[in-house]
């Protein structure tokens, strides 16, 4: 069991979670060449669309974190398959070199918000009503080094 399953998760012990998954992901993407990078490796998905999604859903958690802090409650009208399937829409076209800026901005960006977030706002499962009672923190972590592990076996599966 983990910090963040016993309850004692702290903003040390969340960007250590973050930052080995982090770790993971990047020891994944180190071997992997510009070429296996646009490998499909199912019937649609290429390794550089895993990417652009990870960017995706961490620039999406940022985004809810402002929305929140605005008093207004963010967008869950669109379920999941189909957000990102807007997102694969959205993103297929952009370069690999665009989509590896992004990620590691959009990554980059997530560390800042948790750093600029206060206590409350992570860890209080009731600061934030539309979390329904689950820390913010989670939030984070499942949209940062719980999804980087999520995808590690696609972006490392055999090409198509």
């Amino acid at each position: 069991m983990d910090a963040a399953d016993d309850g004692a998760m702290s903003r040390t012990t969340l960007l250590g979670a973050i930052a080995a998954g982090r770790d993971r992901l990047d020891a994944a993407l180190a071997n992997l060449p510009d070429a296996a990078m646009l490998d499909r490796i199912d019937e649609v998905w290429t390794r550089k669309d895993v990417l652009a999604h990870l960017e995706a859903w961490e620039r999406r958690v940022v985004a809810n974190l402002v929305t929140l802090r605005a008093g207004d409650v963010p967008d869950g009208s669109v379920e999941t398959d189909a957000l990102n399937e807007r997102f694969l829409r959205r993103d297929c076209d952009r370069s690999l070199d665009d989509i590896r800026t992004g990620e590691r901005v959009a990554y980059q960006a997530v560390l800042a918000a948790i750093e600029q977030a206060s206590d409350e706002e992570l860890f209080d499962g009731q600061h934030f009503g539309w979390t329904e009672g689950d820390p913010l923190a989670d939030w984070f972590r499942g949209n940062t080094n719980e999804h980087f592990d999520e995808h590690l076996e696609q972006l490392t599966r055999a090409a198509r």
